[in-house]
């Protein structure tokens, strides 16, 4: 019984955290040390790794994020800045940025982001919803939860076979690079 308390209590954790929309998102242009504070305000009371400048200094390396103008990151970049440090401890960066890239293919930048978040804040409505009530989540009913061992299982299978569907689909929608001639 402690589990299933301590359980609904960190759904409940989940529920209070204030996910920015497009709107919210800071209206000027920011500095590193800003950008890593603003993420990092937003992904810690979720149980997310913090964000550092170094990983944000990677990202823009790497290409996943355009690089800053005179040192300040605009919205857009903040955004993907924080839909990497959401997605990033399940899938490898590559795996994120093509699957920003496709989400961007005909929509507005702020319609992309909007919609992340929102079927953010929807999957932890669910979860909450399917251990307090009678609702089920792939196939998990507030019975089956009531016993915290055998839901983790079924929940981190349900992660695997998701993340495993999710690379598959961006693998799909990803033009492969040409081959170089030996």
């Amino acid at each position: 019984m402690a589990e299933e308390e301590a359980y609904s209590a960190y759904l409940k954790q989940l529920q209070q955290v204030d996910l920015p929309r497009w709107t919210d998102l800071p209206q000027f242009d920011l500095y590193m040390d800003q950008v890593v504070q603003f993420v990092n305000d937003i992904v810690q009371p979720l149980g997310l790794g913090e964000l550092t400048a170094t990983m944000v200094n990677n990202y823009v390396k790497k290409g996943v994020i355009t690089p800053p103008i005179k040192k300040k990151y605009q919205k857009g970049q903040v955004a993907n800045i924080l839909m990497i440090a959401i997605l990033k401890p399940v899938f490898a960066l590559d795996t994120i940025a093509a699957g920003i890239d496709y989400q961007l293919q005909g929509r507005e930048k702020q319609q992309a982001f909007d919609s992340f978040i929102l079927g953010f804040i929807t999957a932890i409505q669910q979860a909450n919803s399917s251990f307090s009530g009678e609702v089920m989540i792939n196939k998990i009913n507030k019975q089956d939860t009531l016993n915290v061992q055998s839901a983790m299982v079924d929940l981190a299978i349900n992660a695997v076979l998701q993340k495993m569907m999710v690379e598959a689909m961006v693998k799909m929608v990803t033009p492969e690079a040409p081959k170089k001639k030996a």
